[in-house]
C-alpha cells in the first residue's frame, strides 16, 4: 500500500487519538506520592528480554508509601531473593492487573498474611494466592512500601499493567498514566544487512552513524551504497536503528516506542510496543541486534525479523526484507515516534553498486547446522544432546566433535532450552551439577536430574560446559555477632562456589525465625523482635542445590 508521510502523520494523529481515549477512560491514582519520574519505560531492550513495566525513581532511597492505582483486590503477593523480590499483585474491575515490585515491606493485612505464610512454611520465598475480594483495596489505599529487593540494581518502584485474562504486559504510557514529554527520540545509527529470505543475516553489514539537521537526520552525503554481492538470488536487504528516547524529567535514557520504514514511499515494516506477551519477551533477542547489544549496549532496533519471531509488536505482515537488484536506487525514510506523538525522521538514498550478486543465497543447510525451524539430535560417545524448534534465533553451527565440552558458542542466545543428555554409569548421588560458562566467561551452574542411566539438564545458555560434583557445603562468616549485642539485626555473609545457594533456615531455641537472603551482596539478615532478650542458642542451617549443608551455632545474649 502507498504510503506517503502526510499518510503516516494522519494515522500517527488517529494513534494519538485512541491513546488519549484510553488515557481518558481509567482515572489511575499515582503509585506513588512523589512526582512520576522514569528510570525506564515500557518495551526497553534488555537481556534475554523487553521491560515489562515502567520503571518510577524513588530518589534514590527506599521508604516511600506505595499506593493502589484503582479499587480491587489482591491476587497475588510473592516474595523471593530473586526477581521481583517483594510484590503485590492487585486485580481491578476494568480487567487490568497492576503490579508493585521490588517492595521493601507490605502494609497491614498484606504483611500479616505474608508473615503468616512464611512461618507456617518456614521459608522467607513464599507465594501466596488470595481469594478473589479476600483483600479488597480501595483507590489510593498504601498496600506497601518502595524498596530494593530482588533483581532490582538500584532502588525504585517497577510498576506493571497487565491484561487480568491473559497477563500479557500493557504499555502504561498508552493505558492511562500520563507522564510529560515533549522530547523527541534520538536516532543514532544504522545498519544494512545481507538476508535470506526468512530474515537470517549473512555475515555481512554496514554499519552508519546519523548526522541532525534540525529536527530530522541524515547520514554523511545523504546516501549509503551497498556493494552488489550483499544481494542474493531470493533474499535481500535488512535494515536496523539505534534508537533511544528521554523524558522531560530526567535525562536517563528510555526505550522506542514505535516506528516505520518506508522505501520509496511504500511502508516495509513498523513496530509499536503496546503490549507484549511474557511467552513471547525472549524473542526481543531476534528483535534487536544481539552482539551490538552484548558488545557495545547499542540499542539497534531490526526493522525486519525472522519468520519464527511471533511478537506481536509489528505493524506489517512482511519479513521486511528488502528485494533489491544490482544498480537500484531507493529513498529510506525512518519514522520513530513516542507514545505523545514527538516524532524523528532519518532519510537517506540507497545506492546499490552494479556488479554480480552473491553465489550463497541460504546460511548452510548441512546437517551440522542447527536450523530454527528444526530440531536436531547430535550424539558424540556418551553425550546426546536434543535441539527443539526455535532453539536459536539463526542457523547455527553445531561442532558435533566437541560436544562432550562444547555447544554452540557462549555469545549466542538461546531462544527455548535445549536438553543435554549423558550416560553414566557412577555414583548418582545427589551431588552432581553441570558447570557451564557463558558469554563474558559468567559462570551457570545449572541442576541436574537422573534418568537410568543418564544424567540430564536443560540449559538456556551455549558455551563450554563440563559435568562436576560438589560436595563441600557452603561457606558462613558472622559479620557482627559476637557473645552479647543489643544490635537490631544480625549478618551473616554467605558464599557457595559450587552447585548455588538452595535453602537456609535461622532457628533461635529450637524455633524457626525469619531471615531474609540478599543474593545481590550474598548477604543473611536477622531483623530481631522486640521481646527478645535473654541468653539464646543460635542455629543457621545452609543448604546448596546438591544438598550439603552447613551449620553455624552460637550463644548469644540480647540485651
Amino acid at each position: 500500500m502507498k504510503n506517503t508521510l502526510l499518510i503516516f502523520l494522519s494515522h500517527l494523529c488517529l494513534t494519538q487519538i485512541s491513546f488519549a481515549q484510553k488515557n481518558d477512560k481509567p482515572d489511575y491514582h499515582s503509585p506513588l506520592g512523589i512526582p512520576q519520574v522514569l528510570a525506564a519505560n515500557f518495551g526497553e531492550l534488555r537481556p534475554n528480554h523487553f521491560h515489562m513495566g515502567i520503571d518510577l525513581k524513588t530518589n534514590g532511597r527506599i521508604g516511600y508509601n506505595l499506593y493502589a492505582v484503582e479499587e480491587g483486590f489482591v491476587s497475588r503477593i510473592k516474595v523471593s531473593p530473586y526477581g521481583y523480590g517483594k510484590v503485590v499483585y492487585i486485580d481491578h474491575p476494568n480487567g487490568i492487573t497492576s503490579v508493585y515490585a521490588h517492595c521493601s515491606a507490605f502494609k497491614d493485612q498484606l504483611d500479616s498474611i505474608v508473615r503468616h505464610t512464611q512461618q507456617n512454611e518456614q521459608d522467607f520465598a513464599v507465594e501466596i494466592f488470595p481469594k478473589k475480594n479476600e483483600i479488597k483495596v480501595t483507590k489510593g489505599q498504601i498496600i506497601a512500601i518502595s524498596g530494593n529487593t530482588g533483581g532490582s540494581t538500584a532502588p525504585h518502584l517497577h510498576f506493571e499493567l497487565r491484561d487480568t485474562k491473559t497477563e500479557t504486559a500493557l504499555n502504561p504510557l498508552v493505558y492511562g498514566f500520563n507522564i510529560a514529554d515533549s522530547r523527541r527520540p534520538e536516532i543514532r545509527g544504522v545498519k544494512i544487512y545481507s538476508l535470506t529470505k526468512d530474515g537470517y543475516r549473512f555475515d555481512k553489514s554496514i554499519k552508519r552513524s546519523t548526522i541532525k539537521n534540525g529536527v530530522s537526520y541524515t547520514v554523511y552525503n545523504n546516501s549509503i551504497t551497498i556493494p552488489s554481492n550483499y544481494l542474493t538470488k531470493s533474499g535481500g536487504l535488512g535494515f536496523a536503528f539505534d534508537v533511544i528516547d528521554r523524558l522531560d524529567a530526567a535525562n536517563n535514557t528510555c526505550g522506542l516506542y514505535g516506528s516505520y520504514l518506508l522505501i520509496n514511499g511504500d511502508t516495509l515494516f513498523g513496530q509499536e510496543t503496546n503490549r507484549v506477551p511474557f511467552e513471547s519477551t525472549r524473542f526481543v533477542n531476534s528483535h534487536k541486534d544481539y552482539n551490538e547489544y552484548s558488545l557495545n549496549r547499542k540499542k539497534f532496533h531490526k526493522s525486519f525479523r525472522t519468520t519464527e519471531n511471533n511478537l506481536p509488536i509489528y505493524t506489517v505482515k512482511g519479513l521486511g526484507v528488502l528485494k533489491a537488484k544490482p544498480g537500484d536506487y531507493f529513498k529510506v525514510k525512518y519514522v520513530c515516534y513516542d507514545p505523545k506523538g514527538n516524532t524523528s525522521i532519518l532519510t537517506f538514498n540507497l545506492i546499490i553498486s552494479n556488479g554480480i550478486v552473491s553465489s550463497k543465497d541460504s546460511i548452510a543447510t548441512d546437517l551440522g547446522y542447527l536450523q530454527p525451524s528444526e530440531s536436531m539430535l547430535v550424539e558424540q560417545n556418551k553425550t546426546h544432546v536434543e535441539f527443539g524448534i526455535c532453539t536459536t534465533y539463526e542457523p547455527l553451527s553445531i561442532d558435533e566433535k566437541h560436544i562432550e565440552s562444547k555447544i554452540g558458542e557462549a555469545n549466542i542466545p538461546v531462544q527455548n532450552a535445549y536438553r543435554i543428555n549423558i550416560i553414566y554409569d557412577g555414583l548418582k548421588d545427589g551431588k552432581h551439577y553441570i558447570d557451564m560458562t557463558t558469554g563474558k566467561g559468567s559462570k551457570k551452574a545449572l541442576n541436574v536430574t537422573y534418568e537410568d542411566r543418564l544424567i540430564t539438564c536443560e540449559s538456556n545458555y551455549f558455551g563450554s560446559y563440563k559435568l562436576k560434583r560438589d560436595t563441600i557445603a557452603p561457606n558462613i562468616t558472622a559479620i557482627n555477632i559476637g557473645n552479647s549485642t543489643t544490635r537490631t539485626s544480625l549478618s551473616w555473609q554467605i558464599y557457595d562456589g559450587g552447585s548455588g545457594l538452595k535453602d537456609y533456615d535461622l532457628f533461635i531455641n529450637d524455633n524457626w525465625h525469619l531471615a531474609e537472603y540478599e543474593y545481590k551482596t550474598g548477604r543473611l539478615t536477622f531483623t530481631r523482635e522486640k521481646n527478645l532478650k535473654g541468653i539464646m542458642g543460635l542455629e543457621l542451617k545452609i543448604v546448596d542445590n546438591c544438598g550439603n549443608i552447613n551449620m553455624w551455632r552460637k550463644t548469644v545474649e540480647f540485651n
